[in-house]
């Protein structure tokens, strides 16, 4: 039987991963908050999509469920969707935190718990992997300015190592954090090409490699509860702000 990955937020890397994933004959499950005009033409039966808004809790059962009744199996989840708004400390409220919060950390923590739960009924020592996509900077040298984002960036990564406990020894838990991987919505092309320079390897994460790491991560036996630096070697140089 193929096996099943649920994958949350496919906007760009997610919408990489899922294409990925459809060629290594995985069936992928896709939740997606807005109408994606890449997905939108793929014609592929192991494909099912799914739309939620990940900042209403009501969602987080749903689409583990919903994914179970198309699929009859969850192998793996991938945990992708993350607002990336520009916070300064004299402008956050408790409303801009949340909006982060909610799709970051609360739905990993919730859509892990109900797809554990299916994750349980698999053959074998091990039945299910979580994947989390964190930040670099988050255990290293965070930016001023996006305070919402990195305060649920953060409590993202301590969920990580904390499900690992919880979910050993059935379930494998680890964590990408990304580092330059495509220019964010807003930024130019002069401050895309400064960033590159600040990092070490000059370049930024090919998408391929993110494709290779995860398709590593869905096969590894012996790692959980780890944060991996996937980011042009940007933790040993520091954010610069």
């Amino acid at each position: 039987m193929k096996k099943t990955v649920l994958i949350t937020g496919i906007k760009r890397i997610g919408g990489y991963i899922c294409e990925y994933l459809l060629s290594k004959g995985y069936n992928v499950s896709a939740a997606y908050r807005r109408s994606n005009d890449y997905l939108r033409y793929v014609n592929n039966e192991s494909l099912f999509l799914i739309r939620a808004d990940l900042s209403d809790s009501d969602t987080y059962k749903e689409v583990v469920d919903k994914t179970w009744e198309r699929f009859g199996r969850i192998d793996a989840f991938i945990h992708l969707a993350s607002p990336y708004c520009r916070t300064p400390w004299d402008k956050i409220t408790k409303e801009s935190l949340y909006d982060h919060f909610r799709p970051i950390t609360e739905a990993f923590l919730f859509i892990s718990k109900y797809c554990a739960d299916y994750m349980l009924k698999n053959e074998g020592d091990v039945k299910g992997r979580i994947i989390a996509f964190g930040d670099w900077a988050v255990t290293n040298t965070p930016y001023k300015g996006y305070v919402s984002y990195f305060v649920s960036k953060g409590a993202l990564h301590t969920a990580v190592k904390v499900l690992a406990k919880e979910l050993a020894p059935y379930i494998l838990v680890n964590c990408i954090a990304l580092g330059p991987v495509l220019k964010a919505e807003g930024m130019s092309e002069e401050e895309w090409k400064g960033l590159l320079k600040r990092t070490p390897l000059r370049r930024k994460v090919p998408l391929e490699d993110i494709g290779l790491l995860v398709d590593y991560l869905l096969r590894v036996e012996g790692m959980t509860g780890e944060i991996i630096n996937l980011d042009s070697g940007r933790h040993i140089a520091g954010s610069g702000i």
